[in-house]
């Protein structure tokens, strides 16, 4: 069995919400489907999203795409961007981002990473 692949729980940039940040090589064969994985451990759902981030020209220019997803719990979207790979929620953020980190850490292919937050102020 390879090693568990990180991820942090850890505020954005110069705010507040939290967001999961996937680490290693997210585009690489053989990663995990972070999507399929929290869609089965939350029971989740895609839904259209709301600022229309899921176009496919979107994807196309910025060579991220971003899918937006809702559960019992709430909603994210995950940012599947050529640089990372990131879970964020803007409403009810601690809670679903709570629910999100746990059904990583119950697959046993992910563990977590704590980091400090002072080096995201």
């Amino acid at each position: 069995m390879s090693a568990p692949i990180r991820f942090r729980v850890r505020p954005i940039y110069h705010g507040s919400d939290l967001l999961i940040e996937v680490m290693g090589d997210h585009r690489s064969e053989g990663f995990p489907n972070l999507a399929a994985i929290l869609q089965d451990a939350l029971e989740a759902a895609k839904a259209p999203h709301p600022d229309n981030l899921d176009d496919p020209k979107i994807a196309w220019t910025q060579d991220r795409y971003i899918s937006f997803w809702t559960y019992a719990g709430g909603e994210y979207e995950i940012d599947d961007d050529i640089g990372g790979l990131f879970v964020s929620a803007n409403e009810n953020n601690i809670a679903v981002i709570a629910d999100v980190a746990q059904a990583l850490n119950s697959t046993g292919r992910f563990s977590k990473e704590y980091v400090s937050f002072e080096q995201f102020r």
